[in-house]
């Protein structure tokens, strides 16, 4: 899988425009964003770690997870994902044209994992809740195989869940905490959880929802992974209002365990830490040592692939994936 394939550079261009559009609107209401604790640990003690088009990042003095402190409410929050028009235009433009590459690379794999995870913890075939479902794209993959029982969609945005209408699916438009589903057997979020307001009270509704014994199969970025680590604040993936929050595997254990959960597995399997850092250098947007400059431009067809295995095998891929059982 290549950046190029999920991620067009045009497209991707454009949807840049929009957000900093977006930003400005929300940036008018700057008075009434609200300061919190750590995410992670509720720690109130932070060190500041830079800003960024004018959110203010934090690094926990507790935990080390990086977050943004004041934020946007919750209220605020739902209003920019519902009118945004940078989400639109990944609705109209971006899923739109890349939802092949992403089914086979991203969403067929994950709904035959998911399958897999279920038979190998002994977890029933009953009801699927993907929160967070965006272009429908991992539900109408998974509803392919007919294992489940039942199959939900949860996607806040308007346009969005309309996209998951019409895929046949059956969508929730409300977020998570307000649906107050029961006896769920599976909840998968896959990179939504570093976009919440309040990620505890999240794995509180999903562990409330879940039946006893029941999975939580998540995704989101690790802070501590490579390409974030070496591109910091100039990482196209750091910045608000969508990314509030970025756990490490410490800090994403912590939380899961404090709200009930026994994590099962925590791995990173990303595959395009070592390219997005090539790409950077590449162009000139970041400085690399010697050896990285070796490593990911000098020998890449060489040692690309097995650097980006090393990431992977050793929890330094800036890719999470968390299994975690409701305990």
């Amino acid at each position: 899988m290549k950046t190029e394939d999920i991620r067009p550079e045009a497209l991707v261009e454009e949807n840049w425009r929009l957000y900093y559009e977006d930003v400005a609107v929300m940036m008018i209401g700057r008075e009434g964003f609200v300061h919190v604790p750590c995410p992670a640990c509720g720690d109130g003690a932070w060190s500041l770690a830079f800003e960024k088009d004018g959110f203010r990042h934090l690094t926990c003095s507790g935990c080390e997870t990086l977050y943004i402190s004041p934020r946007p409410t919750f209220e605020m929050l739902m209003e920019f994902y519902r009118g945004a028009h940078s989400i639109k235009h990944w609705n109209e433009s971006i899923f739109p044209s890349t939802e092949e590459a992403r089914r086979m690379e991203i969403f067929k794999p994950r709904a035959m994992d998911v399958q897999y995870k279920c038979k190998k913890y002994g977890v029933p075939f009953e009801t699927l809740v993907d929160v967070g479902a965006g272009f429908g794209t991992f539900c109408a993959e998974l509803e392919k195989y007919g294992s489940f029982e039942h199959v939900v969609a949860v996607e806040p945005s308007s346009d969005l869940a309309e996209s998951c209408r019409r895929k046949g699916l059956e969508v929730l438009e409300h977020p998570i905490e307000h649906v107050g589903l029961k006896n769920v057997s599976v909840i998968t979020a896959f990179e939504m959880i570093e976009h919440l307001f309040s990620p505890r009270e999240f794995i509180r509704s999903c562990n409330r929802s879940l039946v006893e014994g029941g999975l939580l199969n998540l995704t989101t970025p690790n802070i501590k992974g490579f390409d974030l680590m070496v591109l910091g604040q100039m990482s196209e993936n750091v910045g608000g209002p969508n990314h509030l929050q970025f756990f490490h595997p410490g800090s994403m254990r912590r939380l899961l365990e404090e709200c009930g959960f026994e994590v099962l597995e925590l791995t990173t399997p990303g595959k395009l830490d070592a390219e997005i850092v090539r790409t950077a250098a590449h162009r000139g947007k970041t400085m690399v040592i010697p050896f990285l400059w070796e490593v990911l431009l000098t020998r890449w067809e060489e040692l690309g692939g097995p650097f980006q295995k090393f990431l992977q095998d050793n929890l330094l891929s800036s890719h999470m994936r968390v299994v975690a059982r409701k305990a």
